[in-house]
């Protein structure tokens, strides 16, 4: 299992058993932020303080858990504010929910007393 956590007085990340936990690895060594694993759970995925996305290798062969180093693989154009990921099952795809920081007026129409055309 990977979560957040603040102990340290600010967001890092950190993997443990589940179920049952005990001992914890920490992952990110700058902050960190929504961990995400892929289905094969041999990387996992977490947005870095500056919404960089990173990624770090998880081994977990023989009882042991060895980390890599984290490393940065993007930042999502347009990441300037707060927003969520989602990896899909292979760890190759990314979905991105970024706010948008333009406001767009969008047009609309407003009809009243509809009901009266439902009666023609």
């Amino acid at each position: 299992m990977a979560y957040a956590n603040y102990e340290s007085g600010r967001a890092e990340i950190y993997i443990t058993a589940f179920p049952g936990g005990g001992a914890k690895w920490q992952v990110s060594t700058n902050g960190g932020s929504q961990p995400q694993w892929p289905k094969d759970g041999r990387e996992l995925f977490f947005l870095d303080p500056s919404n960089k996305l990173t990624a770090v290798d998880v081994n977990t062969a023989n009882n042991t858990v060895k980390l890599g180093i984290p490393h940065v693989l993007f930042k999502p154009a347009g990441a300037n504010q707060y927003f969520w990921f989602a990896v899909n099952a292979d760890g190759k795809k990314f979905l991105f929910d970024i706010v948008n920081s333009k406001p767009v007026a969008e047009p609309f129409t407003l009809v009243q007393n509809w009901t009266a055309d439902l009666k023609k």
